[in-house]
């Protein structure tokens, strides 16, 4: 692709996988000063070179978890929405937050899930430690999650085939030890979130 006004690249990567993530980057910060909506676009494509250059190079799933958060902010930013991670005030804990950030807990938990169901572990045992995880996890408070619900997140997101999905469960399996980096992510919760 060929972008008018783009500045010839001054580092070109030792490898194809670099040379992709630098040119995709300054495909990002053309988009984000010449488009009409780049302000949007331009920090969605970056954030989205950041964790394809973290997958490709093998890199675990919590270090990609923060972009995709931002990533999927800035799409509801463009959207009109009012993401929580640009957002001074909190949700209150009765009110239930449809946030992007919300949906990336639901994809990780049942990424989780489908790690471990793959791995032979029983589909409801692994479900219920899930569940109890993720209730202690920041902006989960408005719902009491159980099993049932994460078994329901999974389906959700295995019917709808999504790519973000499909990647973590990719990146979960891909890990030395999966189950061990399951339970490191269900310790310390969503990279990227401060308790």
């Amino acid at each position: 692709m060929v972008l008018k006004g783009i500045s010839t690249p001054v580092w070109i990567g030792r490898d194809e996988v670099e040379r992709e993530f630098a040119e995709t980057l300054r495909r990002a910060a053309w988009i984000f000063e010449k488009e009409t909506n780049g302000r949007f676009q331009g920090p969605i494509v970056a954030c989205r070179a950041v964790a394809r250059f973290i997958y490709r190079r093998r890199g675990g799933a919590e270090l990609a978890g923060p972009f995709i958060r931002i990533k999927e902010a800035f799409e509801d930013l463009e959207k009109g929405g009012k993401p929580t991670l640009f957002s001074k005030k909190t949700v209150p804990n009765k009110e239930r937050s449809r946030s992007p950030e919300r949906k990336v807990i639901q994809r990780l938990a049942a990424a989780a899930l489908e790690v471990l169901h793959r791995l032979g572990d029983p589909l409801d045992i692994s479900a219920d430690k899930i569940a109890r995880h993720v209730n202690g996890w920041r902006g989960m408070d408005a719902q009491e999650v159980t099993g049932a619900t994460v078994v329901a997140w999974r389906k959700q997101l295995s019917r709808t085939k999504s790519k973000e999905f499909r990647i973590l469960v990719e990146q979960m399996l891909a890990e030395p030890d999966p189950r061990s980096a399951i339970g490191v992510l269900l310790r310390n919760g969503p990279p990227g979130q401060f308790r």
